[in-house]
């Protein structure tokens, strides 16, 4: 991937005293959707604490870690060269919403939302028949912990429900980024995040 105009990024985001991975965490907590924050060449600086499910899993093959590889690499390159905030349904069948973070109109990282359904698919059939294939297809061996995996996994409705969580992620990728390039503190962020959502006021 190419890269931009802030060199240290990747040490910038990190935000040596926690406060992005701590949020990220409790953001996790409260919806129950993986998040992660990636810098513009692509390395994981937050990774995500919710990978227990399904993707975990799937990730722990070797076939399985490729194809994701593949995906979020793909991801990366339509956020490069758009700009655009968008959802993506990746090769195992789950939604990846995708923000990216921007300074000065220069693209320094993407916030993703994954491990998310398309649907409620809470049968022990209905998992089968939409995710089967992928046992197969990446070498998943034990397959009942694949499908025990999925108990605490989210769906998210079309229209109001993916469109409020893209706002959502949209805005905190606008915090993060003020945060760590323009001055603003963690209180600012917080009070901020806190008036335009309801839900920050329980975190």
């Amino acid at each position: 991937m190419t890269s931009l105009s802030n060199p240290n990024v990747n040490a910038t985001v990190t935000f040596a005293h926690g406060q992005v991975p701590d949020l990220l965490k409790k953001v996790e907590q409260l919806t129950g959707i993986a998040l992660s924050l990636r810098s513009s060449s692509g390395d994981a600086v937050v990774k995500t604490d919710y990978f227990f499910g399904p993707c975990s899993i799937i990730r722990g093959t070797e076939r399985g870690r490729q194809r994701c590889r593949r995906t979020y690499k793909n991801i990366e390159d339509r956020l490069l060269r758009r700009k655009v905030p968008f959802v993506n349904v990746c090769y195992a069948g789950f939604l990846v919403f995708a923000a990216p973070i921007e300074f000065r109109g220069e693209m320094v990282g993407t916030l993703l939302g994954s491990q998310i359904l398309p649907q409620n698919i809470s049968s022990r059939f209905e998992r089968e028949v939409f995710f089967d294939h992928i046992i197969s297809a990446v070498g998943i061996k034990d397959r009942e912990s694949f499908y025990q995996s999925f108990d605490k996994v989210r769906f998210l409705n079309p229209d109001f429900e993916r469109v409020s969580f893209m706002q959502f992620l949209e805005t905190l990728g606008d915090n993060f980024a003020r945060m760590a390039f323009s001055g603003k503190t963690w209180p600012e962020f917080f009070r901020e995040m806190q008036r335009e959502y309801r839900t920050f006021r329980n975190i």
